[in-house]
């Protein structure tokens, strides 16, 4: 990764100048960046939900939880670790070479998600295109769905994500605010 360019810059090209201060501030260039702020979680309450939080590493429900993410630059992109209380989770961000404008990928583990991200009024909204498991396809009716965004608020990076499915309702919904945290 360059260090005058970050990832998000690459991947949203001019729409990055169209993110508001707070969010350009947390995809900003550089090695590393450390994120601590307070979310709330709900879970899903079924037994499927339950297990796919549990298989992914999302965080327990609560309000008030205290949240660090960790980003640092990699080769091709980024890893995130995020903390809530004391649990984590992480995955890799990268754009895939060829990429369409706006395109990236999450990856937990052997899970890759293909994610379209768009500025609107300086809002970062991220939704699911495609998925792969061990690099083989997954058909639609197997994808995560949400309403996943990054905004700001009085001046402070904001968060709401939300990931369901179709076959088990809510999985896991997270909300809250971040601010940089010099280590």
């Amino acid at each position: 990764m360059s260090p005058t360019t970050s990832l998000f810059e690459r991947v949203l090209g001019s729409a990055f100048g169209q993110l508001s201060p707070a969010l350009q501030r947390c995809h900003q260039p550089g090695a590393r960046l450390r994120l601590a702020g307070q979310a709330s979680v709900q879970r899903g309450s079924g037994w499927l939900a339950r297990l796919v939080c549990g298989c992914m590493g999302f965080p327990a429900a609560g309000d008030a939880v205290p949240v660090q993410v960790h980003m640092e630059a990699q080769q091709q992109g980024e890893r995130w670790q995020r903390i809530f209380g004391r649990q984590k989770f992480a995955s890799r961000l990268l754009q895939e070479r060829g990429a369409q404008p706006g395109m990236l990928v999450e990856q937990f583990g052997p899970l890759r998600v293909q994610i379209a991200l768009t500025v609107v009024n300086g809002a970062l909204h991220w939704a699911v295109r495609r998925g792969a498991l061990w690099r083989l396809p997954l058909p639609p009716w197997c994808l995560p769905t949400g309403d996943s965004r990054e905004f700001e608020l009085e001046g402070r990076f904001h968060f709401d994500v939300e990931i369901t499915h179709p076959f088990t309702g809510r999985i896991v919904h997270y909300r809250g605010w971040l601010a940089p945290n010099e280590p």
